[in-house]
Parts: C-alpha cells; sequence; structure tokens
C-alpha cells in the first residue's frame, strides 16, 4: 500500500478516535514504522511500503487509538533540543518545564560558588537535569539527581550515557537519602490534584508521578519544608507547580523562608515558585 493511502487510512483511524493530533500523529507513526524520514514521505507519496511495515503501522496505530501517548508509542521524546529515551515507568517531558531549565541556567551562569552544586529532586528521566548539565558550560559543576523510583533512575541513567553527561543518580524519597547542601535545588514534582484531570492520555503514565493529595500540594508541600537543610547560602530552589496553587504555596514556603517568588510561564500561567536564600 502506498505511503498517501496509508497516511491517509491511519488519520482517518485516529480522527474516529478523538484524536485531536490525529494528522500528525499518523505521519509520526508511518515513519517509526518505515523507518523512513519525513522529507522522503512528503516526496514519495506513492511509494509502496512492504507488507512488514503496513502490519507494524498498523499495530502502532491501534495503540495510538486508545489515546497511549506517542512518546511511549515509540520510545522518544524530545525536550530542550535533546532527545530523551522514554518508557511507561516515566512522566512524559512537557514543553512548559523548558522554561524552568532556562532558568536554572540563568542562576548558574550568575553564581559566584565554585563549583556550582546542582540537585534535581524527582528527576523521572533526567530530562531536567540533563539538559542543565548539557547546557550550562560550567566544567566544574557537579550533577545530583534522585527519584523515588528505582524503574525511573534506570531510564534517567540510559539517558545521562547516552548523553555523555556525569550524574550521580540516588533512589530517595525526596530528601530522605540526600545529604550536603546544593547551590541549586529543581525540581518538577506530582503536582495534579487526584481526579483534577479527564485527560485519558494521562493514564497511560505513572499516576505517582502526576497526582498528589491535598489538592496536589502535598507532596510540594514536604519538599519545601525539607529543603531548607539542603541549600547552600547564596543558593536558589526553582520549582514547577500547578498554577492553581501557586499562590497558596508561596504562603506555605514563607513558613522557612523569606525570599519567594512566582513565575509566570510563557502563556503568563504562574507555573513556578523561585526561592532564594
Amino acid at each position: 500500500m502506498s505511503i498517501s493511502k496509508l497516511l491517509k487510512n491511519s488519520t482517518d483511524i485516529l480522527k474516529s478516535a478523538g484524536i485531536l493530533s490525529a494528522e500528525i500523529d499518523a505521519r509520526i507513526l508511518l515513519e517509526f514504522a518505515s523507518g523512513k524520514s519525513r522529507e522522503f514521505l512528503l516526496a514519495h507519496p506513492e511509494y509502496e511500503l512492504s507488507d512488514i511495515e503496513v502490519d507494524d503501522l498498523s499495530k502502532l496505530v491501534a495503540r495510538r487509538k486508545l489515546h497511549e501517548p506517542i512518546a511511549y508509542i515509540t520510545g522518544h521524546k524530545e525536550f530542550f533540543g535533546l532527545d530523551f529515551l522514554l518508557t511507561p515507568d516515566v512522566l512524559i517531558p512537557r514543553p512548559e518545564t523548558e522554561l524552568l531549565v532556562e532558568k536554572c541556567l540563568d542562576f548558574l551562569q550568575t553564581s559566584n560558588h565554585k563549583p556550582q552544586t546542582v540537585l534535581d529532586i524527582g528527576s523521572g528521566s533526567g530530562n531536567i537535569i540533563i539538559s542543565i548539565a548539557t547546557n550550562c558550560n560550567l566544567p566544574t559543576a557537579i550533577f545530583f539527581a534522585s527519584d523515588v523510583s528505582k524503574k525511573a533512575l534506570i531510564v534517567a541513567r540510559k539517558n545521562a550515557n547516552n548523553h555523555q553527561v556525569k550524574i550521580e543518580f540516588i533512589q530517595s524519597n525526596l530528601f530522605e537519602k540526600i545529604s550536603g547542601k546544593f547551590d541549586l535545588i529543581v525540581a518538577n514534582l506530582p503536582y495534579v490534584p487526584i481526579d483534577g484531570s479527564s485527560d485519558r492520555e494521562i493514564k497511560h503514565e505513572p499516576q505517582t508521578a502526576i497526582f498528589a493529595d491535598n489538592n496536589g500540594e502535598m507532596i510540594i508541600k514536604n519538599f519545601l519544608s525539607e529543603a531548607k537543610n539542603f541549600l547552600a547560602d547564596g543558593g536558589q530552589i526553582l520549582i514547577e507547580v500547578d498554577p492553581r496553587n501557586a499562590k497558596s504555596l508561596a504562603r506555605s514556603a514563607t513558613k522557612d523562608f523569606e525570599n519567594i517568588e512566582i513565575l509566570k510561564d510563557y502563556s503568563g500561567k504562574n507555573r513556578f515558585i523561585r526561592i532564594s536564600n
């Protein structure tokens, strides 16, 4: 069957399943199943795929039809210009988190501490800490990352190896197994309220990496209450939050910190909290 017919059929199937990005997803899956580049597919619409490739595409489309995220089907996701391996054991990186990385890089470039020490709590696939380590241009910086999930750390270590960055990974529930003080502590922890999303794709992601009790605030409040013991003088905490809870969490942080800011994302939502020591 030709590329053009396969693309149309796949798009129609995904549209009928309520997939809003049906045409884009169909093209991505066709690239993945055939091993052909996007440029090749566009330039050769009449090219006939093999029966094996057609069968592979059919299986991929069937998975996407059930709202399984594209990133889990292909096993990859781009973040901050880097390619990351993904499995259903880790959260899929979101575009808005790239701004969190930018804020971290801005701080590291102006920090007077030598060497800078950076800790990522709840690292998941390692996308945040690896993006920082790859782009900070600070040869003496030392990087640490933790996650409560052993399976997530396996994925993160693979990504660190792929990008050739040195990071010490620690299995820990927040700061439980962490020692020392850090110039920068960054976190993107679970913050969606229980039953706070009807997104069918989220159901495919690790639920403990998304949802939190107490209207989505509990884990971040625990993080904030513990973080004061691990932040170096002149250091900074940057954490992503649910915009609906940003003001409440900032107020909660005043119990332990004085210099607290709420930062907006590119859509104008209160997406991050920055704490300076």
